[in-house]
């Protein structure tokens, strides 16, 4: 085979396994170094050092080394992604400056800096690195006699812990002229974001808790999804036609700052709704939802004490009558306490409702309800997904008392809804 299709076939595997090939032969030997594909993934690292901290000191300069000495070995013209995934700082900025400027000269197309320290949520944002927008500012390079714009490919820009302001997003914007997906997480410099301006390609933007952000402002654009997570902050959007996607979760209840009144100019014709919300019993029950007539997958992110009931959820599933997927997300954040008295709520059809998945089920009253009541509800039913598996944010091993929560959950969840699915009903049980 051409050295050009086994480079795109060695470009799929893992780096390191990619740089392994160089042993198979004389002709093989360099092959690896053109690769499309640079993900400097160390999750094993990363694990070793959530148990223990002190190994950062150890494993950092490693890490570095690794990435540092690919790099310089690296021979392609091009490259179509860079990931960075490791805990690092402020500290390393010499090393990572020096990464992205090697991701554009080689022209990349999606290029992901995942600095999260031990796979926690934040880290104290004085201590993140900042994003080298100076690198962007450089327009162009000479290739063949002709000037091009240094970053002309970027598509796709990802970033955790990495220190970015509102000036550096309007940079981005102008120098990245094609870039259409833009996700910040952590940063600590941002406060009144304003995206504006149908000549923007930007599709899917995320501002994932950046605890300094004050207010979001997006108007007259093709942004096709957006997604915020934080702190109940002003958002505003206005003119969003092909708007159709928002994961959105303000505050602590995830209701309390008018999140429906937030995205009214979009419910016409939403089709994909994700909301993180916390303490449903206390913070649903006394809403009313606006009927959403396009939405098609509703995705709710539960976090719950003891055995609160989720039934409430089922007004906000009724207020959309052509949702076809409806996804419990669940995370409970305190031992169960088992109730006895079952709950009920008013029937429904759910006329177009045909998956059903709930993730993290671990065989409550709470649990049953809910399934139970869409199993009765949902007359175009075609698959239950029940996922035990445990959800967390933060990086831990799992350890053998989780697994045998994890077997105890399949098999009530065997117990429990095999015997009231519906013959013809796919169930799957994980």
């Amino acid at each position: 085979m051409p050295d050009d299709i086994l480079i795109s076939i060695i470009s799929t595997l893992p780096l390191k396994e990619a740089a392994s090939t160089s042993k198979l032969s004389t002709r093989w030997r360099y092959l690896w170094r053109q690769t499309y594909c640079l993900d400097f993934d160390a999750n094993d690292k990363l694990d070793d050092i959530a148990v223990d901290s002190k190994l950062r000191v150890v494993e950092r300069p490693k890490y570095i080394n690794w990435v540092n000495r690919v790099i310089r070995q690296h021979k392609g013209p091009t490259i179509d992604d860079l990931r960075i995934c490791f805990d690092l700082d402020k500290t390393s900025k010499s090393a990572i400056d020096k990464w992205v400027e090697f991701a554009v000269s080689k022209r990349v197309q999606k290029l992901e800096l995942d600095l999260l320290e031990n796979g926690e949520t934040l880290r104290q944002t004085p201590r993140n690195y900042a994003f080298p927008i100076k690198i962007f500012e450089r327009l162009t390079v000479k290739r063949n006699s002709l000037s091009f714009p240094k970053t002309e490919t970027l598509k796709s820009l990802f970033l955790k812990c990495v220190n970015v302001s509102e000036d550096t997003i309007a940079k981005l914007l102008v120098n990245c002229p094609v870039l259409q997906q833009l996700s910040i997480h952590g940063s600590g410099d941002l406060v009144d974001v304003k995206i504006s301006g149908k000549s923007l390609v930007l599709k899917y933007f995320e501002i994932v808790f950046c605890i300094g952000v004050k207010s979001i402002e997006i108007t007259d654009s093709n942004l096709e999804s957006f997604s915020y997570l934080g702190p109940g902050i002003i958002i505003k959007l206005n003119n969003l036609p092909k708007l159709e996607e928002i994961s959105i979760g303000e505050g602590y209840s995830g209701f309390e700052n008018n999140v429906f009144g937030q995205i009214s100019c979009c419910i016409s014709h939403l089709q994909i709704l994700t909301l993180d919300i916390y303490r449903p019993e206390e913070n649903i029950k006394f809403l009313s939802f606006p009927v959403l007539p396009k939405l098609k997958q509703l995705i709710l992110k539960v976090g719950a004490w003891d055995d609160d009931s989720l039934l409430e959820f089922t007004s906000l599933a009724k207020a959309c009558p052509n949702l076809q997927r409806f996804v419990m997300q669940l995370n409970w954040m305190s031992p169960a306490k088992r109730r006895r008295k079952v709950r009920q709520v008013a029937k429904h059809s759910h006329k177009h409702l045909q998956l059903l998945e709930i993730v993290g089920y671990y065989g409550r009253t709470s649990d049953v309800e809910l399934a139970v009541y869409f199993i009765e509800n949902a007359v175009s039913l075609q698959k239950i997904i029940i996922d035990t598996r445990y959800q967390v944010l933060e990086r831990t091993p799992i350890d053998n008392d989780q697994v045998k929560k994890e077997k105890a959950a399949r098999s009530c969840a065997k117990k429990q809804i095999e015997p009231r699915t519906p013959q013809g009903v796919e169930l799957v049980i994980l």
